[in-house]
């Protein structure tokens, strides 16, 4: 077995970056995804997510983010990318969420929560006194009419982690009861990914979006900017300090650096790596993950339909060629170093799956020839997502790291919502290799699921392979045995090591860059922006 290393995040950061560091302890993510017995909210305002802010705070102030694209949609039921979500969480919130410091669950508009002992009813008690930005009131009726929104089949991230609600009932206009056809551990955290919207049905979500979150939807104006105002009815107190955001798309990186050097933009949703230095030489902060936490995996999806992914010995010869230790090099120290994405959660990590960490060409040609391909073989289109220096540079080293096994790949480089397309979309599985970036949740069950599952089940096509993995990844859901649990997240790891239908290039970390004068603001694992926390100085 190959010895696995892990460069963590604050090193990388602070040796090769010189960025800025949280002063705070670091902290593990907690097991959240446990049957829940209750749980209750922090006080409105000490559980929103994100840094804290000074007590003596500066308000108001128009937030100007530089983003690499148009988002895909507004409609927080189908939104494709992450920068959809950065805009879509500023307008809307969940029941619960995560405490960007410790990711911990703690409750939005849910006050408090409890399971039955069977794990088969939840109950869920809403905060009172919230209005949607239409004015009209939140309860319980919205709750119910969300969930149900979230479980429809074009409603692709939330769909699958929904099929074991039977039913989500109103009991009074602030209780909700969601019933389950079995138990489900990772309900709490599938909520996290549930936007509560209106019941009205009339409402155009995607053209005029309306939540009870901090800001409120201007206007959307395509290639040019998404404007967001200050929800003067949010229902926690003081916030948001700003009077507003502005969304621009900005797809070069230099204009980006640019940009935020003359002050004409204040952040940027993910600093170009390539700009670190300059950025840093004229005071503009890089902001990373809290302590001990990436900002999800760089990867590249196989198409087990089509030759030759089809072939597993393939699969784990293209893993092994990687020298993912130069690769993180190339990105500046950007990248953590690992093959297995529950490296992260050491508390869950199977040290006996196998790994591909360390770079061994010499196995990997032994697979080749095993494969019947020992003088090489085409190994097709590696389209690549447009969103940045880092993924073309990636499939660069890519290509050419294949080649020394004898793996020849065309790279294409597609706009997002082409690749998203290709990826997830209408069009799932038009590929033979796709590389991209994925945010899955800090949590062992998401950390195998959103990789090998969820959304890219169908662009894989690894299920037609090993339905087994598919079929015990559903049944650890039901587990309420913590050692059966931990049993079976260790043997899954065995299986997508073994098949690596997903290839883990390495841990991404994505740092975000920001002004001088910019407080309160964290960057979260998956990417997006929580700006409601947010003050901005003169």
């Amino acid at each position: 077995m190959f010895k696995t290393r892990l460069v963590s995040a604050l090193i990388v950061i602070s040796v090769v970056a010189a960025a800025c560091s949280d002063d705070s302890n670091s902290t593990s993510p907690s097991n959240t995804s446990g049957t829940a017995t209750t749980a209750e909210a922090a006080v409105p305002g000490d559980s929103t997510p994100g840094a804290t802010t000074p007590v003596d705070t500066q308000q108001g102030g128009v937030l100007v983010v530089a983003q690499s694209a148009d988002p895909t949609s507004l409609n927080p039921y189908r939104f494709g990318s992450t920068n959809d979500r950065s805009i879509i969480t500023n307008m809307f919130d969940t029941l619960v969420e995560f405490d960007l410091n410790s990711y911990e669950i703690v409750g939005s508009l849910a006050e408090k929560w409890s399971a039955s002992e069977d794990g088969l009813d939840w109950t869920f008690n809403l905060r009172d006194g919230v209005t949607f930005h239409d004015g009209s009131t939140f309860d319980a009726a919205d709750v119910v009419a969300s969930i149900e929104r979230a479980q429809a089949p074009e409603s692709g991230r939330t769909t699958s982690l929904l099929t074991r609600v039977e039913s989500v009932e109103a009991i009074d206009d602030l209780t909700v009861e969601v019933h389950l056809t079995e138990p489900d551990r990772i309900l709490p955290l599938t909520l996290i990914d549930v936007y509560i919207t209106p019941e009205d049905d009339s409402i155009d979500q995607g053209a005029t979006p309306v939540g009870t979150g901090p800001f409120m939807f201007v206007s959307a104006e395509a290639n040019q900017q998404v404007v967001l105002e200050r929800n003067p009815n949010y229902w926690v107190e003081g916030l948001p300090h700003l009077d507003g955001i502005e969304f621009r798309t900005i797809p070069d990186a230099t204009v980006q650096s640019l940009q935020i050097r003359t002050g004409d933009v204040d952040v940027l949703a993910s600093a170009p790596l390539g700009e670190i230095g300059a950025l840093q030489s004229a005071g503009v902060q890089i902001i990373g993950p809290a302590d001990g936490f990436n900002s999800g995996f760089y990867h590249f999806h196989t198409n087990t339909r089509r030759e030759p992914w089809s072939n597993q010995a393939v699969r784990q010869a293209a893993s092994g060629a990687l020298d993912r230790t130069a690769i993180a090099r190339s990105l500046f120290g950007f990248m953590q170093v690992l093959s297995n994405p529950m490296e992260v959660r050491q508390d869950f990590f199977n040290a006996d799956a196998m790994s591909y960490t360390t770079q061994d060409l010499d196995r990997s040609a032994s697979l080749m020839a095993e494969a019947g391909f020992a003088d090489g073989v085409d190994g097709g289109e590696l389209i690549v997502c447009d969103l940045g220096f880092q993924f073309t540079t990636l499939a660069q080293l890519v290509q050419l790291q294949l080649a020394e096994v004898g793996i020849n790949v065309e790279i294409q480089v597609l706009d997002v919502g082409t690749y998203v397309a290709r990826t997830l979309g209408d069009d799932a599985g038009n590929f033979d290799l796709a590389l991209c970036g994925m945010v899955p949740k800090p949590n062992e069950y998401d950390l195998l699921n959103h990789p090998y599952a969820k959304l890219f089940t169908k662009a894989l096509g690894w299920i037609d392979q090993k339905p087994e993995f598919y079929t015990l990844l559903e049944d650890a859901r039901s587990m309420t045995d913590d050692a059966d649990y931990a049993a079976a997240i260790a043997e899954l790891q065995v299986m997508a090591m073994e098949g690596q239908p997903e290839i883990i290039i390495g841990g991404m970390i994505s740092p975000l860059a920001a002004v001088q004068g910019i407080d309160g603001l964290l960057a979260h694992t998956q990417g997006h922006l929580f700006l409601k926390n947010v003050t901005k100085q003169d």
